[in-house]
């Protein structure tokens, strides 16, 4: 019998976990809190300089360079309001192709990141419709579609875990106007993500063993 108040606990728990690994891995995904470096620079106009901070954020897809007020300058007043009213600091969001195509030996690690991340998603969305229909479809129901979600799972945690250790490892050595990159945001959600699939992982391993 399929549905919800016929499943077992360590099922309930499967689907649980993996949808919100599912959910908590896609924000990571789509967004541009990858890595992050600052350093201080400076806006060379006719008859001024005008200091910055440049905070330069990536993300899988998108990369964001924003000019930012420097909080060791002490500016004037009339300054501030005049480089706000003529748009100095402002942020620019682009394409990583500009970004990784400008970097040397970047571009081939960052589509093998990019690729292992897609493989991950695609594998975890596929375990997470199938546990569903395992729940609730009656035909889907059997042992052998219990052991294809979990080598869905597994294959996607195996494919994140891949992604995000090459992109650690390669973006803590690449550099950047001679400043290093620090891990960002997302992808904290990325690891949290591949935890938590693991964690259904081995829920849906115990539901196996029943």
């Amino acid at each position: 019998m399929a549905g919800w108040g016929a499943a077992s606990i360590s099922l309930k728990v499967a689907l649980i976990v993996l949808c919100l690994a599912f959910v908590i891995f896609i924000i990571g995904f789509a967004t541009k809190g990858w890595a992050k470096t600052e350093y201080p620079s400076e806006i060379v106009e006719i008859s001024r300089r005008i200091p910055i901070y440049v905070e330069l954020e990536l993300g899988l897809w998108r990369y964001e360079y924003c000019n930012k007020a420097r909080y060791d300058y002490r500016y004037r007043d009339n300054d501030i309001r005049r480089y706000n009213r003529n748009r100095h600091f402002v942020c620019t969001t682009n394409d990583i192709d500009l970004f990784i195509g400008g970097l040397r030996y970047c571009a081939d690690w960052y589509r093998a990141v990019q690729a292992m991340e897609c493989l991950g998603l695609i594998l975890m969305a596929g375990a997470l419709i199938l546990l569903f229909l395992y729940f609730f479809v009656d035909s889907i129901k059997q042992k052998k579609y219990l052991y294809i979600i979990i080598g869905l799972t597994f294959g996607a945690v195996v494919c994140i875990v891949i992604g995000v250790a090459v992109f650690g490892s390669k973006i803590k050595e690449t550099t950047y106007v001679f400043y290093l990159y620090k891990l960002g945001w997302s992808f904290g959600l990325a690891v949290a993500g591949a935890i938590l699939a693991f964690v259904a992982g081995i829920a849906e391993i115990v539901e196996l063993r029943k």
